[in-house]
């Protein structure tokens, strides 16, 4: 053996009776709780993160062809209705939290999607939901 019994004793730093000495359950529950935040943030960023990841590839194509925005309509629907219900009936603020962030990663979505599609779509083709002036003008004749 490299270290005899007593050798080992007097490298070890605590001591028996020094660990007795530990509040060892206000260290678990510190620890507890340190790991509750660390994973409701997750609960909350988590489902954003993908979408952060296709915000800077179609920003950096300059087009968002690919990426559905009826996709975008029903997680924005979802999602408030998710805020709604947290007014009749409270759930984890962590979940209203995520309703939040998703809400508004999505609106996010929907303005850079249709910022560069707006772009590669000729004025022909593109559609209004308001009635413009000009056409108003010209059914009143």
């Amino acid at each position: 053996m490299l270290y005899s019994w007593q050798t080992w004793d007097a490298l070890r730093v605590i001591d028996g009776e020094g660990l007795k000495l530990v509040p060892w359950d206000k260290v678990t529950e510190m620890l507890a709780s340190a790991l509750v935040l660390f994973f409701q943030f997750f609960i909350i960023v988590g489902g954003a993160i993908p979408y952060v990841f296709q915000y800077s590839e179609i920003h950096h194509r300059r087009n968002a062809s690919g990426f559905s925005l009826f996709v975008c309509l029903a997680l924005c629907v979802a999602n408030i209705l998710r805020i709604l219900f947290w007014f009749g009936k409270r759930f984890d603020t962590a979940l209203l939290a995520q309703s939040v962030v998703m809400l508004l990663m999505m609106v996010c979505m929907l303005e850079i999607a249709v910022r560069m599609n707006r772009k590669h779509t000729p004025k022909h083709q593109r559609k209004s939901l308001l009635i413009s002036g000009q056409e108003w003008r010209g059914n009143e004749n």
